[in-house]
């Protein structure tokens, strides 16, 4: 019985890789390599292909556009720019809320009049101006008389001075009843005018309330420019709502006797700079 001879070991297999021309198919470079190298070689080049590829996008501005959800520099940028600005948006609004919200409940008697935050850009008043300001010293009141402006309180006086100010117009024609006197928390000036008389807007500006509150019954405010509101009580009934834009002269109400302050129809009419009370005669010329 014949012996069969062992098998030789299977040499590896080896691979040449050629670098020739097309059209003469002449050889310009070659690299023999085994299958380990061969796949360790196109590792590499996978690996190279990877990191180039990701230095492309990380360190270029080319990972805004195909980076899905990346925010840009920029617009981050943009972003936080918006947000302080919407935040003091909001707390300007917070603040205007309460100022309102204070005035609306001084005017239907819920809390004391120097309860609202009075702005110190108003300066003491002339001494002359003592017969206006001649009631009992109150809390409120001291901080009401240390912020009427001089100036504006006595424009009245001089020649063309209701231009000067705005050329605020009286908001009936009537007579003054009852003058304005803090000392006994009256803080503006009643004006008796014929039933049914239609009361108008003393300026334009927005009206920010008008709606019914015990102490003044039908009430209209109005927000005129550079922080002054004008407000008009003890009405029959309100022809304007809150938000409308009014002009000057516009009917806003209808005078009338309502409210628990009323003995009887006249208009209560108010003025406001920056928070105080100010005598409206001072502002707008008014019938004795």
């Amino acid at each position: 019985m014949s012996k069969v001879p062992p098998s030789e070991p299977t040499p590896p297999k080896r691979f040449k890789l050629i670098l020739q021309e097309e059209g003469t198919f002449a050889e310009y470079w070659s690299m023999r390599v085994q299958p380990n190298q061969l796949r360790f070689l196109a590792a590499l080049s996978i690996l190279t292909v990877s990191l180039i590829t990701y230095a492309l996008v990380a360190l270029t501005p080319l990972k805004e556009r195909v980076v899905p959800g990346y925010v840009a520099s920029e617009t981050r940028a943009m972003q936080a720019d918006s947000w302080r600005a919407a935040d003091s948006l909001t707390t300007i609004l917070d603040r205007q809320s309460r100022y309102l919200d204070n005035l609306r409940a001084i005017l239907s008697g819920d809390l004391p009049a120097g309860a609202l935050a009075v702005t110190p850009d108003l300066a003491v008043p002339d001494a002359d101006a003592s017969d206006q300001l001649d009631a009992p010293p109150t809390t409120a009141l001291d901080g009401l008389r240390e912020r009427v402006e001089e100036e504006d309180a006595f424009a009245v006086n001089r020649p063309n001075a209701l231009s000067e100010s705005g050329l605020w117009m009286p908001p009936v024609e009537g007579t003054i009843s009852s003058e304005w006197n803090p000392g006994i928390g009256h803080w503006g000036v009643d004006l008796v005018a014929p039933e049914n008389t239609p009361v108008k807007a003393v300026g334009g500006g927005t009206v920010v309330f008008a709606g019914f509150t015990s102490g003044g019954g039908h009430t209209v405010m109005v927000q005129h420019e550079r922080n002054r509101v004008s407000v008009y009580m003890h009405n029959n009934r309100t022809l304007v709502a809150s938000g409308d834009r009014v002009a000057q002269g516009e009917p806003i109400a209808i005078i009338g006797n309502t409210g628990d302050h009323s003995s009887g129809p006249h208009l209560h009419f108010e003025w406001w700079e920056s928070g105080a009370a100010v005598n409206p005669a001072l502002r707008i010329r008014l019938q004795n």
